[in-house]
């Protein structure tokens, strides 16, 4: 028996080392890190307005069901079951197929919840299990924005604005463009392609700028931006699309696609915020008077809907005026507060009124070096800063009925962790609700009195934790397993560097391959994005690296990240390092990166790799062109190559325009050190592209031909700024694979 016992125990592990050493693949490193490689979690994780109830979808047999649980018993209720959802939808929608998963779905109060459906929106109530029809907008709609106080949805068709208020109730009438359209929902008639209504493309949705519809607190009013654009170069994307044929004649010739793209020192649109009553059913435009080529930001009404409040920004984007109107006639009325700065002014957030109560608001700044809150008067006059110390806050959660204490994340000084803050604000006094190291997002109950947070970090996949408001633990609601235990483990390293200007600590990571000896020596991939806005490396799960980076690592590759100064996350004075002279200090802080790699008797020196895309494509570009010594091997996807070929409202903030600052402009020029190239270069470039245009690689080909460097290309055709889909396999295949052949 204790032979047989000894066999069993041994084939066991066995088993258990096999299932170690099992390896990604490129399609599970692309197609699952979202899905069944991404760690669990309660999906649809919200309260229930005025409880102390959570819910979340849940699964059973694989079947899907709404799940409640009361914060204070911890007892679990299903409350909904898919069959009996699909049951009611099928009641009001006779034609529609069954779901084979809940809708996203948002608890009005705590018997029913609405969800958005085939461009509509639907409210369920669990009295009668029955669903009605709240408003909806045609198939072919664009940028959908619902009201849940009025139940009006407000879209846009062919560049005009329309508003549904009465579901269901039809009417024929026809734009001047001569589309056939819903009389009962027409707000403007006059849109085409050089000038659109309520677009959420206004200034290249730079400045936080998301949609263009806004509607008043009360649903009575809604302001939308109008965005006139025949002052601006059209540019034509080309559509690859294989032809038809008949034989071998083609009957289908290539189409061209045209588009507006301001290019920066070029002239740039002008844009209007427009006003609607709809009582009296009148279009207005706010009196935004000033240079055309301004930016109109952060639109945002007073909780009385009597005041529209605009972050006018100059073209320069070192002065911003936060400005306010009248909510009925669109007069202007009076600047509240100017921001300046001698490099740029960023706003990226409109006034916050807590509980509706308009004789104050909360404003976010970088005035001191770091994202924080101010309180101010509805009048302008500052009160108090609310958030200190050198942390960034991202985003105001909440409040308190009280109004008294608000909810916020904001990350530490060095952007690794996310916390939780609760903030008296009456005493000025902001605590931590949990100092576990990681990324914590906080979801805050009615009352303030609960929090449900959810944490991820190097260590932990996703754990859900109740917490009150007083910091404490309570309990906790989910805990996920690793996601990739039954592959073979690489070790993840989160590291801090020296920067050369000899002040700032880097943030670094590396991943070293499955069974690591510190006696051999390894190639190294490095990723690098490096640009404002986006920070690679942080206190989450896999150190916030793409799984394609661990499948590299199990392919026997070291992959290392710097986020550099001019990322994320860490501060205005840590950003904006790079203004003026993109690429300069972001490639002295990834030369450290490499100098610190140097220093490991287990990295081969001889055999550096470098990849990035977008902004990380302009890097990949420059560090093998600029420092032609250094990488072996680069491949850089969708880079801009020429800023002069960049939209205007990011290209200016961080270079100013061509005319003010050639020499920056030349420097950042990569056309101009193609000569220089010794490694291996890939480039990639969607055809479609409509962010980083085609341009760029084109015109690089084109001086490399001239130069007579030989440089490797591969396009995607069809597909725009990022390879999405199915073609994402292919194109990380053909990145891996570049690696493989020259590195």
């Amino acid at each position: 028996m204790k032979k047989i016992t000894l066999l069993l125990s041994l084939a066991l592990c066995l088993v258990q080392a096999v299932a170690q050493q099992k390896l990604l693949s490129i399609e599970d490193a692309v197609l699952k890190q979202r899905t069944t490689l991404a760690p669990e979690r309660l999906s649809q994780l919200q309260w229930i307005p005025n409880t102390p109830i959570f819910s979340y979808v849940g699964k059973k047999n694989a079947i899907e069901l709404l799940i409640t649980q009361d914060a204070t018993s911890l007892k679990r209720d299903t409350v909904l079951l898919l069959a009996d959802f699909n049951t009611a939808l099928q009641n009001l929608l006779p034609n529609e197929k069954a779901m084979n998963r809940f809708p996203f779905l948002t608890w009005v109060n705590k018997v029913s919840f609405r969800f958005f459906y085939q461009n509509a929106y639907y409210l369920f109530t669990f009295n009668d299990m029955r669903m009605r029809l709240l408003a909806s907008a045609p198939k072919n709609a664009e940028n959908l924005d619902f009201d849940p106080t009025s139940n009006k949805l407000a879209y846009t068709l062919n560049y005009n604005l329309f508003v549904n208020t009465v579901p269901g109730a039809y009417e024929e009438g026809v734009t001047n463009n001569g589309d056939v359209v819903n009389k009962k929902d027409l707000i403007t008639t006059d849109g085409n392609m050089n000038m659109q209504y309520g677009s959420s493309a206004v200034h290249r949705n730079e400045f936080g700028i998301t949609k263009g519809t806004f509607f008043s607190p009360k649903g009575n009013r809604i302001a939308f931006y109008k965005l006139s654009e025949s002052m601006v170069s059209d540019y034509e994307l080309m559509d690859v699309e294989v032809p038809d044929t008949i034989g071998n004649k083609l009957t289908k010739p290539t189409s061209f696609k045209r588009m507006k793209y301001p290019m920066a020192g070029n002239v740039s649109h002008h844009a209007k915020v427009m006003l609607y009553d709809f009582k009296r059913k009148q279009v207005i435009e706010v009196t935004t008077e000033g240079d055309p080529e301004q930016f109109l930001t952060n639109v945002s009404w007073s909780a009385d809907e009597e005041y529209l409040f605009i972050a006018v920004l100059n073209r320069a984007q070192n002065e911003m005026k936060l400005n306010m109107y009248d909510g009925s006639t669109g007069a202007f009325i009076k600047t509240l507060f100017t921001e300046t700065h001698p490099k740029y002014v960023e706003p990226e957030k409109g006034p916050y009124f807590i509980n509706n109560d308009n004789s104050k608001f909360i404003w976010f700044s970088e005035r001191n070096g770091y994202n924080h809150l101010y309180l101010y008067s509805s009048r302008g006059t500052l009160i108090k800063q609310l958030s200190t110390g050198n942390i960034s806050v991202s985003d105001i959660i909440g409040n308190d009925p009280s109004g008294n204490i608000l909810y916020y994340h904001a990350y530490s000084e060095d952007g690794l962790n996310k916390h939780v803050y609760r903030l008296d604000i009456k005493s000025n006094t902001a605590t931590v609700i949990n100092k576990l190291p990681g990324q914590h997002i906080g979801l805050i109950s009615t009352d303030g009195k609960l929090i449900l947070e959810n944490l991820s970090s190097v260590e932990i996949p996703k754990r859900v934790l109740l917490m009150n408001d007083k910091g404490a633990e309570l309990n906790i609601i989910f805990n996920s397993i690793n996601p990739i235990r039954d592959y073979a483990p690489c070790k993840i390293n989160l590291l801090k560097l020296n920067s050369p200007d000899g002040k700032t600590k880097l943030n670094a990571r590396m991943i070293l391959p499955h069974n690591f000896d510190s006696t051999k020596k390894y190639p190294v991939v490095v990723y690098v994005y490096g640009g404002p806005h986006a920070q690679m490396i942080s206190n989450t799960w896999l150190g916030g690296a793409d799984m394609w980076l661990y499948y590299m690592a199990q392919q026997g590759y070291i992959t290392f990240t710097v986020d550099n100064r001019g990322s994320g996350n860490r501060g205005f004075d840590f950003e904006n390092a790079i203004h003026r002279n993109l690429g300069k200090v972001e490639m002295e802080d990834q030369l450290a990166g490499v100098n610190y790699l140097k220093t490991l008797k287990y990295v081969d020196a001889n055999r550096l790799g470098v990849f990035g895309w977008s902004f990380g494509g302009f890097m990949s570009t420059s560090l093998m062109t600029k420092t032609p010594d250094v990488f072996k091997v680069g491949v850089a996807g969708g880079p801009v190559i020429d800023w002069r070929f960049y939209e205007i409202m990011y290209t200016e903030r961080y270079m100013d325009t061509p005319q003010e600052n050639p020499e920056g402009y030349a420097n950042a020029d990569l056309k101009n050190y193609a000569k220089n190239l010794k490694g291996k270069l890939l480039l990639i470039h969607g055809t479609n592209d409509n962010v980083v245009l085609w341009q760029h690689t084109l015109s690089y080909l084109k001086k490399c031909v001239e130069d007579g460097v030989l440089v490797d290309y591969f396009v995607y055709p069809g597909h725009e700024h990022n390879v999405l889909g199915k073609d994402r396999v292919h194109l990380m295949k053909k990145v891996s694979t570049y690696f493989k052949d020259y590195l």
